[in-house]
């Protein structure tokens, strides 16, 4: 019956725009049989859990308060262990294999594989014998196993975690060895053998860049644009952009999309082979990396022309802005980069970003599988050896422009040895964690009288682009920024001199000294070209006892990009789950490519992070829902810890599950959110607020404006059951003008107002100057359609269930 159902729907429906539009949420009510060979088609977006942070440039601010060194968690078991460089991993994994083998976690993880317990033992006890007595000693041994892939890296050298995830895929590779086969007999039964050759060889990702066959199709023309901060490293590229006619740019950030877009549509970019006019005047406002010109006519202009403006339409994970059906260009997030058209030229932003062990694989896939004549990558000099090693398997010409920083960076020689009185108009404080932040706030604006804004991770970009705003302001009255680590990239700010308040920082586990790579990103923001009278930026610390670190770390070089990250598709997850045991649960799937997948170098593939939260809120909230749902909902943009962000997600699961369609209104009710705004909306209007009310509103705004973004991040991929995206872009504005207001009044002084004319409101959709609409054409279909469909899927998913309760 359901086949003829489905059958029946797609004749019953005239419009093809609007089927397309729903495929993805009809593959939910697919047959659940697993036995069917595996369905070839493949997304992008999301590609597999925990690389799909789309988020539009949000980062978790990292925390450094003693508080949260309490709630370090417990390291693992084999962390620890002695090394003096990678070249001794081969010899740490024959002295550590013993006790690998005897930890309970390792026989679980094996046997939720599929191997059978009554096998576990004996199979890693001639493993580890074989490995004990020097198997990785023999060359043909080393080229059989691929070993250059258990590198471990200078970070990774005494972390259990690494150790464990090679040991576990060279037991693999080992135990799927046909010369070793009958051998093994002794050691477990045929059918074990066969299990675990089953799931090693259908988890395989040694050659991730046969998985875009439409760029392996053409040889392209790789132009890397490298170089520190502030270098103009950008510039080429974008006019580059400019002037093709189809043309895609990737970026790290939605506000870097955003401004892409924005500037292309208005003709303030100049495309390359173009004259700029004599009236042109160059654009300090930008956030791009790029060159202003003070003897040539600018080519990145103040005002737009009409003459250089391209239709370029914007698509990031919560926001689709269509210019045009037929703009040839697209400005967009990694994560939403499309490798199914041809281009002329794309422009990939922050490459060295590849190594990031969330969202790298997007990086990765933008190298591999962008099928552009040119391609521009724009980043740091560490991404260049991981670049080259990743084409050698594509047959691209390469080509490296190398670019060095426009203005000088000084070291101050002293610190502020914690006097916040010689803070300074133009200075930026940085700090790791929310609560410091708003200390350094209240204790500069205490002690020099100075107004501060404020930017870090958990704010929404729109409210970082603001409090951005202000501080560039000469008339605003904010002569200083307070912010985390976000101020890295993504914001164009008229910094004089960065002050560290720390050179740590909290990772989630244990504070960390930042990274030389991290230190230079935020030093690096001082000084922008073109921004100050005299060039140059300085850069000290709060405390002396960080000045010499900081000292030796700036002339270092950036630390050294060692991974690309990889991916799997949601095709390899189907295939891998037939390769599991019935019901495996959704880590075990998890933890198959990072523990299993042969992934040759320059790639890995990562653990996910907050893989237990992930999996363990899909175990309870989504069990029953369909694959491509499960890898969706723990791939979403959602805080894990924040109770009220999982409690308002788990409620989208449970009305999704129950009745398909997911009113926003209605899945709000199950926190505070909107009687927090609408409490804070009514102080705005002049009602009475207690002490510390506009700093309280804050932390929930936060949560509400992350949870309004995971509704629009659902909308573009479930259009039909989160359908009221309008209703939550109109609720997503109204929070970020409550989350500015309360910023503005935290310190709790009196709300200060500003005229129209400091430009300092957020702006609204009409005053972008472009005309655009938000969604595309398969999405404007009417609601008897819509709803015709709904009672379909309704049909089959009480079929499903009615099958399940029968059995």
């Amino acid at each position: 019956m359901l086949p003829r159902c489905r059958l029946l729907l797609s004749r019953s429906i005239k419009s093809e725009s609007w089927l397309e539009a729903s495929q993805v949420h009809f593959r939910r009510f697919r047959s659940s049989d697993r036995q069917r060979p595996g369905n070839s088609y493949n997304i992008s977006k999301p590609p597999f859990p925990g690389n799909q942070h789309q988020r539009g440039g949000f980062k978790h601010g990292g925390r450094s308060n003693p508080q949260h060194v309490m709630k370090q968690k417990k390291g693992h078991i084999l962390d620890g262990f002695s090394i003096r460089d990678a070249s001794d991993t081969l010899l740490i994994m024959q002295k550590q294999v013993r006790k690998w083998a005897d930890l309970p976690h390792v026989h679980r993880r094996l046997e939720s594989f599929g191997v059978p317990r009554a096998d576990v033992q004996p199979l890693l006890s001639t493993f580890t014998r074989e490995v004990s007595s020097g198997l990785l000693q023999s060359p043909i041994e080393q080229k059989k196993y691929h070993v250059e892939r258990f590198a471990l890296t200078a970070k990774e050298m005494n972390q259990g975690l690494r150790l464990d995830q090679i040991l576990t895929q060279l037991f693999y590779s080992w135990a799927s060895d046909p010369e070793r086969q009958e051998y093994l007999l002794k050691s477990a039964s045929r059918s074990t053998l066969e299990q675990i050759s089953y799931l090693y060889s259908t988890a395989d990702m040694s050659y991730p860049a046969d998985m875009y066959p439409r760029a392996r199709s053409m040889r392209r023309k790789v132009i890397m644009h490298v170089g520190p901060t502030n270098s103009g490293k950008t510039h080429m590229a974008l006019r580059a952009l400019a002037a093709a006619k189809t043309g895609v740019y990737s970026g790290p950030l939605r506000l870097l999309a955003h401004e892409i877009w924005d500037r292309l549509n208005k003709g303030q970019i100049v495309p390359l082979g173009m004259d700029p006019d004599a009236d042109s005047e160059p654009d300090t406002s930008t956030n791009m990396d790029i060159i202003e010109e003070s003897v040539s006519r600018p080519t990145v202009r103040k005002e737009g022309k009409a003459k250089y403006a391209r239709e370029c339409n914007l698509r990031t994970g919560e926001e689709f802005r269509i210019v045009s059906e037929y703009a040839g260009l697209v400005s967009c997030t990694v994560e939403m980069t499309s490798f199914n058209i041809p281009v002329e030229v794309a422009v990939v932003d922050e490459i060295q970003m590849l190594a990031d062990p969330d969202r790298g694989s997007a990086w990765t896939a933008a190298v591999l599988g962008l099928p552009a004549e040119e391609l521009h990558l724009c980043g740091e000099e560490v991404a260049v050896p991981i670049v080259q090693a990743l084409l050698n398997d594509t047959d691209d010409e390469l080509f490296i422009n190398r670019y060095e920083r426009l203005t000088p960076l000084t070291v101050q020689d002293e610190s502020l040895e914690g006097d916040f009185s010689r803070v300074q108009k133009g200075d930026c404080l940085v700090a790791f964690s929310r609560s410091g932040i708003f200390a350094l706030k209240r204790k500069v604006e205490e002690n020099t009288g100075l107004r501060c804004a404020v930017a870090y991770g958990r704010l929404p970009p729109e409210i970082r682009a603001e409090q951005a705003a202000l501080f560039n302001n000469p008339h605003s009255g904010y002569d200083v920024m307070i912010g985390s680590d976000a101020i890295g990239m993504g914001l164009n700010l008229k910094i004089k001199r960065i002050i560290f308040d720390s050179l740590h920082k909290f990772d989630g586990n244990v504070e960390r000294p930042l990274s030389v790579s991290q230190v230079k990103q935020i030093a690096g923001r001082a000084g922008r070209y073109g921004l100050h009278g005299e060039p140059g930026g300085f850069v000290t610390t709060l405390h002396a006892h960080d000045l010499p670190r900081l000292h030796s770390v700036i002339p270092c070089q950036p630390d050294p990009v060692v991974f690309a990250g990889v991916s799997p598709t949601l095709a390899w997850a189907e295939n891998v789950l037939q390769a599991l045991p019935v019901d495996s649960s959704h880590q075990t799937l998890m933890e198959v490519a990072p523990y299993v997948s042969n992934v040759r170098p320059p790639c890995r593939a990562f653990v996910p992070s907050k893989v237990e939260e992930r999996s363990q809120f899909v175990e309870t909230h989504a069990k029953d829902m369909k694959l491509y749902d499960r890898l969706l909902i723990s791939g979403a943009p959602m805080n894990w810890r924040d109770p009220l962000a999982v409690e308002f997600a788990a409620r989208l699961c449970q009305i999704y599950n129950e009745k398909i369609r997911v009113p926003i209104l209605h899945a709000l009710q199950a926190g505070s959110y909107i009687e927090a705004l609408e409490d804070v909306e009514a102080m705005m209007s002049g009602g009475k607020s207690s002490a510390g009310a506009p700093s309280k509103g804050l932390v929930t705004l936060e949560g509400l404006h992350k949870s309004l973004v995971l509704y629009l991040w659902l909308s573009f991929r479930l259009p039909v059951a989160f359908y009221q995206s309008e209703e939550a872009y109109t609720l997503k504005e109204r929070t970020e003008k409550a989350l500015d207001w309360c910023l503005r009044n935290v310190s709790g002084r009196v709300a200060v107002r500003y005229p129209a004319s400091f430009g300092l409101e957020i702006p609204s959709e009409a005053e972008d100057g472009v005309e655009y609409r938000r969604t595309p054409y398969t999405r404007l279909q009417d609601e008897s359609n819509r709803e015709l469909g709904v009672r379909y899927a309704k049909l089959l998913n009480s079929e499903r269930r009615n099958a399940r309760s029968q059995q």
